[in-house]
C-alpha cells in the first residue's frame, strides 16, 4: 500500500528491514523491541554426592589422612602396650606375648571408625599412652563431626540448582527448543548475515498456535517467546496461563532486538517534519508515558511483576521445609551400605559353611 501510494505511512511493529529500505524511506526510530523467552526455571539437583558437599575435595583428603594417622597411632600404641600385672601368664610362667600386628590394625580401624561416629570402644585400656591417643582422637573427631554437621545443615536448606538456559549463550549451548505463534519472529534475518550463536538458536524455533503453547507451557521443557518493550514491559505473553508462570523464568538478556520505525514512500514531503516530531516526542518523555499507560490499561500488573521477578533467583530467608530431594543422597548411601552389609553377611555364612565341610 505504501509502494502504491495509497497509504502515506505505515507504523507499528515494523523493524528496520533492508529489503524494505531499498524501496521506501524510514523515519527516526519509534521504539526498541527485544525478543526474549520464558524458559523452564531451574530445579534442585538430586545427587548421591550431597553428603560430600559440606567439605571440599582437599579437606576430605585431609580428613582421610587424619583418620589413617589415628588408625596407625592406635595400632602402634596397642602393639606396644604392656600386659597388665593381673593377666594370666603362659604355661611356662612368662607374661603373655603382645598382640599381633593384624589384631592391632583391626583394633585401630574399628576404634577410629567408632570414634568418628561418636561411639565408644569396648576395649579396656591399661596404659596411659593409649588413653591419651584415644582422648586426642575423640577430640579431633568430635570437632570434625560438629563442623560437618553444621555444613550439612546449611547444604540441605540451600539446595544446588541446575544450570538454566536463561541467556542467549546458554540457550544456544543447551539446544533448547523455543516457540512462537508465527515465523515473523525470525524471518527478519538473512542467514548469511547472522552469527553462529544466533543461527543455532533460530534453527530450533518452532511454530505452534496459542492453544498448543498454553498446553506445552505447563509441561514441556522449552522456551516461549515474549517481546521486551523499550521500558521493560513484556508483551505477547497472553497465551501463557497463570499456573504455568511458576515453572518458567525470564531470560536475563534478549535473543535479539530491533528498532521500530515508520515506513513512508520515497521523496515523501513530510518526512523531515515527521522525524522532528518523533525526536521531540522522545525528548519530552511521551514514549515512556504511553508505554506505562498502555501497560496499565491493557496488561495484567500481577503477571508483569511475576514474569519480571522470575528473572532474579528466589531467595527465601525464612525456614525451609525439607523434602525427599534434600535427603536422596543420604538415602542412596544408606542403601549402598545396607547392600554391602548384606552381601558381606552372606559371604560370611558361606565361608562358615565351607570351613565346617
Amino acid at each position: 500500500m505504501i509502494l502504491d501510494r495509497t497509504t502515506d505511512c505505515g507504523l507499528g511493529g515494523l523493524y528496520i528491514w533492508y529489503e524494505a529500505y531499498l524501496r521506501m524511506e524510514i523515519s527516526q526510530f519509534l521504539g526498541r523491541s527485544g525478543v526474549t523467552c520464558l524458559v523452564p526455571a531451574p530445579q534442585p539437583i538430586i545427587n548421591w554426592a550431597l553428603p560430600l558437599r559440606p567439605f571440599q575435595a582437599t579437606l576430605w583428603v585431609g580428613v582421610l589422612f587424619c583418620l589413617v594417622l589415628e588408625c596407625l597411632a592406635l595400632a602402634w600404641t596397642r602393639h606396644c602396650e604392656r600386659a597388665p600385672a593381673t593377666s594370666t601368664p603362659t604355661s611356662t610362667g612368662a607374661p603373655p606375648p603382645p598382640p599381633s600386628w593384624r589384631q592391632c590394625l583391626r583394633f585401630g580401624c574399628a576404634t577410629t571408625l567408632k570414634l568418628f561416629l561418636n561411639q565408644s570402644t569396648s576395649y579396656v585400656t591399661t596404659s596411659y599412652a593409649l588413653r591419651t591417643i584415644l582422648l586426642a582422637s575423640y577430640m579431633i573427631d568430635i570437632i570434625l563431626t560438629t563442623v560437618y554437621g553444621g555444613g550439612l545443615a546449611s547444604i540441605l536448606t540451600l539446595p544446588k540448582l541446575e544450570e538454566v538456559a536463561d541467556s542467549r549463550q546458554r540457550l544456544y549451548e543447551h539446544k533448547l527448543m523455543w516457540s512462537g505463534t508465527s515465523l515473523a519472529w525470525i524471518n527478519i534475518f538473512n542467514v548469511g548475515t547472522v552469527d553462529t550463536v544466533l543461527l543455532g538458536i533460530l534453527e530450533r524455533f518452532r511454530v505452534y498456535d496459542a492453544e498448543a503453547i498454553a498446553v506445552k507451557s505447563r509441561t514441556e521443557q522449552m522456551g516461549f517467546v515474549v517481546e521486551r518493550m523499550q521500558f521493560g514491559h513484556l508483551a505477547n505473553a497472553e497465551m501463557i496461563p497463570d499456573d504455568a508462570l511458576s515453572r518458567l523464568k525470564l531470560m536475563v538478556d534478549d535473543i535479539y532486538f530491533q528498532y521500530t520505525v515508520t515506513y513512508v514512500p520515497r521523496l515523501w514531503a513530510h518526512l523531515d517534519a515527521h522525524s522532528r516530531f518523533v525526536l521531540a516526542w522522545h525528548s519530552s518523555g511521551f514514549d515512556k508515558y504511553w508505554e506505562w499507560k498502555i501497560a496499565a490499561e491493557y496488561m495484567n500488573e500481577n503477571r508483569q511483576n511475576r514474569m519480571l521477578a522470575s528473572q532474579m533467583p528466589k531467595i527465601d530467608i525464612g525456614p525451609v521445609k525439607l523434602g525427599i530431594n534434600n535427603f536422596i543422597g543420604l538415602i542412596l548411601l544408606w542403601c549402598f551400605g545396607m547392600t554391602c552389609s548384606l552381601l558381606a553377611f552372606v559371604a560370611e555364612l558361606w565361608s562358615f559353611k565351607v570351613e565346617r565341610l
